[in-house]
Order: C-alpha cells, then structure tokens, then sequence
C-alpha cells in the first residue's frame, strides 16, 4: 500500500505541473499520476493509488491549492475545474494529449505481444514480456515527457531489459533533438524505440534488443543508425 504522505506529494506535484491553472481533465491527472509512479519507485498497485489522489484533488482536498471540485463532460473527456472557472484551452489540449497515451497503453499491449510472440503481462503502468531468454519492462511515453523523466527511467534495475517506447510524432525532429542530447547517455542503460499506434508497428531508436529474432520484426530494423546520420547532417537545423 502507500502512505497518505504519499498522497499528499503527489497532488503537490501535481498542483505544480498544473502552474496555477483553473482546470484540468481525469485524463490529464491519470497520466500525471503514472509519471509520478515512475518518479517515486517502489510503489505497488497504480490503480489505488489512482483513486485516492484523484479523491483528494476532485473530492475530498487535502490542499485547497490543487482541487477541482465541478465536474463536466465533453466528446467523451471527463473535465474538472475550480468553482465558477470554465474550461481553458490548456486543459483541453492536455486531455486529448493524455487520453492518447492512456489509450496507447491497450493498443501496445496488442502491438508488443505480436512483436515479442507472447502475451504480455499487466503491471500498470508497464507491460511485461517474458521470453525464453530475456524479460522486456516496456513503459509507453512521448518525447517531452521521457526528457523530463529521463533520470528515473535510468535508475531501474537490471531484472528486465528497460523499454521506453515513444509515440510517433508530427515531425521527426523532436526525436532527433532528443538522439543528440541523451543517447549517450542512455545508451547501455535502457533501449528507446517508437511504436506507430495507427499503423501498429515497432521501429528502434536508441538501441537493438539482443535478440536478432526481434531487430527482423522491426519495420525499419537501420532506423536507429538513419537517425543517428541525421542529427549530424542537420545540427543547425535543430539547435
């Protein structure tokens, strides 16, 4: 279980990645919650851990600073505000930004098993993947989240091969911005690849698993060293 100290920091956490904003969605503080998983380690079960901090910021306060109490619904987004504020651009561009990931999670699950040749096990808000010779931990994210959080992914242990797998972005540069400041430092610590939801396929970005069974069934197995020529060539473009 947790503890409400637990609570507490992480609705102050929250309160503060929100910067003072009037309203925010249930999508947006679940996924904020899973990051905050990451960040703390050694918690056990996100579901519960869900519900009490949502309580605390939609029902029962523990900081007036971070509670949204008057509910509403929108094309299926379930919005929450301070009282007699309406619902502001940011809150709606973050919903629809987090219900993304949260739905990228199921549709993943599919996409992996199908990659690894197992079913996968759920341990929200990874999924697990054990094969003969080797165990994948696979975390979904987005680049501007994994380079804010980077520092905790780095510190899990060597039990499973860590994987962050990244959506695909409107642009490739985000990714090659990412490759120039942090893949060496990532590299032999965790592998980064990208998995295209709507296309469902998997790509490497910073490392190979070490299984050649696995780089086969890559959609593009040489993406990783294409990115790697490219930041080079196009260095002024994303300084």
């Amino acid at each position: 279980m947790f503890e409400l100290d637990t609570v507490v920091e992480c609705v102050k956490w929250i309160c503060k990645k929100l910067n003072g904003r009037y309203s925010t969605s249930e999508e947006e503080v679940d996924r904020l919650i899973e990051r905050f998983f990451i960040r703390k380690g050694g918690l056990k079960s996100i579901e519960d851990f869900k519900i009490a901090v949502k309580k605390a910021i939609f029902d029962e306060p523990v900081t007036l600073s971070c509670f949204f109490p008057d509910k509403r619904e929108k094309d299926g987004i379930t919005y929450y505000a301070v009282h007699g504020f309406k619902i502001d651009k940011k809150a709606v561009l973050n919903a629809i930004k987090a219900k993304r990931l949260l739905d990228a999670y199921y549709i993943s699950k599919r996409i992996f098993s199908e990659f690894f040749g197992v079913e996968a096990i759920e341990e929200k808000p990874y999924l697990i993947f054990e094969r003969e010779k080797y165990k994948y931990k696979i975390f979904i994210s987005e680049v501007e989240e994994l380079e804010e959080d980077l520092e905790y992914h780095l510190k899990y242990n060597k039990k499973f091969l860590y994987v962050v797998a990244l959506l695909t972005e409107k642009t490739p540069l985000p990714f090659i911005r990412f490759f120039k400041l942090y893949s060496e430092k990532i590299r032999s610590k965790m592998l980064v690849w990208v998995v295209d939801i709507d296309r469902e396929y998997v790509n490497p970005f910073i490392g190979y698993p070490p299984e050649k069974e696995l780089i086969e069934k890559f959609k593009n197995p040489e993406l990783a060293v294409k990115v790697s020529s490219l930041w080079r060539v196009n260095i002024k473009e994303i300084d």
